[in-house]
């Protein structure tokens, strides 16, 4: 994963349904005060007040035409990356990158496939009912990356609207409300062609599951043109365990708060410290024994805060405060829990690659 971007050209937007508008405001009024300022700096608008103002003068300039819903797509686009997310870490295909290091290749498998006008280019969608690619960019040599979007709805319980009530022969009913949620889903798959490592980035799902089967869709999606399951997930059970043991060598570079490690015979042993700022580590007559179970376990997940620069023993930390993930070991996926920028998503990622090495 990497912070650049290519200038894109814009490709004509399918048009947006009433709901799609009204969403995409939701959601840039979604994003931290600073961001939604920025975005009205890049247009040259007035950022200041608070942020019913700043939506009133937002919802102004879209009626008035001197901004287009377009816009504010683009610009959650280039925010998304860094959003709460799950990332899935790969070991590119051998067989593949010389081929897709050819800009002759990429150009002629886009073309087979009736993609070459996504080719360096945004299209930009909101809430299409079905995963749809919109963006491929390529560095000659360099990167391939692919972006995907789409509509996800899910419920969310409201016990405030719950009723009770009775039936004509007097049995009790009781009706449990839920409330309908749309959300836009994003999927983007980033290729070093250099280094021959990939990720896929998946934005936050409402619950704790569901993460393999977006993986799953968005390989087929792309299936036509690029085979992703020729990629090997990286085992990241191993980065749980280092991570633990730095930090009991008195080398930490992030903070345990919670590990659980599983035996050969599948069985699960976890320890969680008193609150996010105390490690799992530093009881008296406790470590030794959590470290004698390390040694015949192997990690499973790992809730650790990523320790800032001064309290670190990495030279190139960028951090300057600390980054919560959780390491979903036998998935191979790490859980970015709040907006991080992207410098932090990568060295994160850089160091967790190093330590299941």
């Amino acid at each position: 994963m990497t912070s650049d971007n290519l200038p894109l050209k814009e490709l004509a937007h399918p048009g947006y349904s009433q709901e799609e508008c009204e969403m995409v405001v939701q959601y840039l009024m979604a994003l931290k005060s600073d961001l939604i300022r920025e975005f009205l700096t890049n247009h040259k608008f007035d950022s200041s007040g608070t942020k019913p103002e700043l939506r009133d003068r937002i919802e102004t300039c879209l009626k008035d035409e001197k901004l287009k819903y377009e816009d504010i797509v683009n610009f959650i686009d280039t925010v998304a990356p860094c959003g709460k997310q799950h990332i899935i870490l790969y070991e590119g295909s051998e067989s593949l990158v010389k081929q897709w290091k050819k800009d002759e290749h990429i150009n002629k498998t886009l073309k087979k496939n009736g993609l070459a006008k996504y080719l360096n280019a945004r299209l930009p969608l909101i809430l299409p009912e079905v995963l749809t690619i919109s963006s491929i960019t390529y560095k000659p040599g360099q990167e391939l990356k692919i972006s995907a979007v789409e509509r996800r709805e899910y419920t969310e319980r409201v016990e405030e609207y719950d009723k009770e009530d009775k039936t004509t022969d007097g049995g009790e009913i009781e009706l449990r409300a839920y409330l309908l949620q749309v959300s836009r889903g994003v999927i983007i798959f980033t290729w070093d062609l250099v280094a021959n490592t990939a990720t896929i980035q998946i934005s936050q799902l409402p619950g704790s599951s569901g993460y393999e089967e977006k993986e799953g869709k968005f390989a087929g999606l792309i299936n036509s043109f690029l085979d992703i399951m020729q990629f090997e997930k990286i085992d990241l059970r191993r980065a749980i365990t280092k991570l633990n043991e730095l930090e009991e060598a008195g080398k930490p570079e992030a903070r345990s708060h919670g590990i659980g490690y599983k035996s050969p015979g599948g069985r699960m042993f976890t320890v969680q410290s008193p609150t996010c700022h105390d490690s799992t580590l530093g009881e008296s007559g406790l470590d030794r024994p959590l470290c004698d179970i390390r040694a015949k376990t192997i990690g499973h997940i790992g809730n650790f805060y990523w320790l800032e620069a001064s309290a670190c023993p990495v030279d190139h930390n960028p951090l300057q405060e600390d980054v919560h993930t959780i390491i979903i070991g036998d998935k191979s996926r790490i859980n970015f829990t709040t907006p991080n920028k992207a410098e932090e998503i990568n060295y994160v990622l850089s160091r967790v690659r190093e330590l299941c090495q």
